[in-house]
């Protein structure tokens, strides 16, 4: 897949997560966007004689130093894992399952990048100023062999699920380390200029700040201008009736008309009802002359007739 079909098939993955148990066959895979997203610390670490501890060879995100030491125990590798040759790497090898559920044991100076939580913990005992972290992963599940990729030469490697049902797998991703760190500063820099733009700006201003990223190709940061839209109040309501009269916010409107609501409360309630009005007589119209499976006869979730199906 090209890289944007795969980030839209990342954002909906995490919208069927999110949606509940109906999608509970789903185990835990690597996300870069929302690991990126959510990390507090993004390092590039190298492996060393204690099982858990890894030194920071370069930091991407946060404020830990080059030759500190991360210690995350969950990152162990049990007594009878295996290095990253032999572990399966055909498709129907690896969703056999089996070593391939087994985080893998790794050379001393083996390369990974950690995408990390911290809660800053201050030694009770200590008279230092020194810093004392407690690591989270960065995973939508909470679970940080998902929050990791492996180095192995060129080949990068991640735990995901392949198939649905199936267990969480260490299979190859599909990159290379500048793209990985492109896309982390990429997304950093978008939370930084979204997080002034809603801490310094109000109103129409930020609505105006705000929309470029609704329909973003980084999922969170989506999510993010949407639920700040609605929180920008009725002075919003001008920016979001434009993105829904504009075709190529087509695949955001559904979540663009309960942002409209969410800003305006009720005094939208005779703008949506003449949408709605005006929907149903286009359907009424266009609806016979559909053919059966229209929905799926163009994927792209941009179409305008999918566009307009959301936002009846």
């Amino acid at each position: 897949m090209n890289q944007k079909v795969t980030r839209w098939c990342s954002g909906l993955i995490l919208t069927l997560i999110l949606a509940g148990p109906a999608f509970s066959g789903i185990r835990p895979s690597f996300h870069l966007d929302y690991s990126s997203w959510h990390a507090t610390h993004i390092v590039l670490v190298a492996t060393t004689s204690t099982d858990g501890t890894f030194e920071v060879l370069d930091s991407w995100k946060g404020d830990l130093k080059v030759g500190q030491r991360v210690v995350v125990p969950e990152l162990r590798p049990s007594s009878n894992a295996v290095p990253i040759p032999l572990y399966p790497k055909s498709w129907s090898g690896a969703v056999a399952g089996g070593v391939t559920e087994m985080i893998p044991r790794l050379p001393i100076g083996s390369r990974m990048i950690l995408f990390l939580k911290s809660e800053e913990r201050q030694p009770p005992t200590s008279k230092s100023d020194k810093k004392e972290y407690f690591w989270k992963p960065a995973d939508i599940f909470g679970d940080m062999k998902t929050s990791v990729l492996w180095i192995d030469g060129d080949h990068f490697y991640q735990f995901t699920q392949l198939m649905n049902p199936g267990p969480s797998i260490f299979f190859e991703f599909p990159g290379s380390e500048q793209k990985v760190r492109d896309r982390v500063i990429e997304i950093d820099e978008a939370q930084e200029e979204l997080t002034v733009s809603v801490a310094e700006t109000e109103g129409a201003v930020r609505a105006e700040r705000l929309k470029p990223y609704v329909h973003s190709d980084i999922f969170p940061a989506r999510l993010f201008a949407l639920e700040e839209l609605g929180k920008s109040g009725p002075e919003a309501v001008p920016t979001i009736i434009a993105m829904l009269d504009d075709p190529s916010f087509g695949a955001e409107a559904d979540g663009l008309i309960k942002t409209l609501v969410e800003a305006g409360g009720e005094t939208v309630g005779e703008e949506l009802n003449g949408r709605l009005r005006r929907e149903l007589a286009f359907w009424k119209t266009a609806g016979p002359n559909l053919t059966p499976g229209w929905w799926n006869q163009d994927l792209n979730s941009g179409t305008p007739l999918r566009g307009r199906y959301s936002q009846t």
